[in-house]
């Protein structure tokens, strides 16, 4: 497989999985040069396929098998619990209601990276650290709009007029809003 394919693959996987993208924090640099900086959590969490796809050899049939199936639990869970948080009536989501799915979508992708060879500190900021136009803004936004053609028209429609002008806030409830609407994996 050459990089191009490989790179799309991996992009697949990354819009396959319902999880926005999160604004992590990560270090850089050591000592007295150290600084927390803010990563999206889709570029960690596709390095970590990369990484899994690139040495897959090394796990057994059985081992690949337990992870693909806790991966899949962890994202029905997600699925249910956003669910049980948001009625399936479609009536705004309220501010409250909001915070407690981005809350779940920071405990599951903390769940799910672990389920790679990775560390399981992933600490996620608010959703109000993350200004329009920066990275994690930039991949939510793609993000949300790859997932839009993978869900039916429901009952009602589901209008996701997300832009580059969107709030982040905003971002997070199209993928809430695309939760309650599609099939959640």
């Amino acid at each position: 497989m050459d990089c191009t394919d490989f790179d799309a693959l991996v992009s697949f996987m990354i819009v396959h999985q319902p999880i926005p993208a999160l604004p992590v924090v990560c270090g850089s640099g050591e000592g007295s040069a150290y600084e927390e900086a803010v990563a999206s959590s889709h570029d960690l969490l596709a390095n970590c396929i990369r990484f899994q796809m690139l040495h897959a050899e090394n796990l057994s049939g059985a081992d690949m098998d337990a992870m693909r199936e806790a991966k899949e639990t962890l994202l029905s869970k997600l699925h249910h619990n956003i669910s049980a948080v948001v009625s399936p009536t479609p009536s705004a989501i309220s501010d409250c209601q909001l915070e407690a799915c981005y809350a779940l979508f920071c405990s599951t992708a903390r769940a799910y990276q672990v389920l790679y060879p990775s560390l399981p500190d992933l600490r996620v900021r608010g959703m109000d650290s993350v200004c329009c136009r920066d990275l994690v803004h930039a991949k939510t936004l793609a993000h949300t709009h790859a997932r839009e053609g993978m869900f039916e028209t429901c009952a009602y429609d589901m209008q996701l007029a997300c832009c580059k002008k969107s709030s982040y806030r905003d971002l997070i409830r199209a993928a809430v809003e695309q939760q309650r609407e599609g099939p959640g994996i």
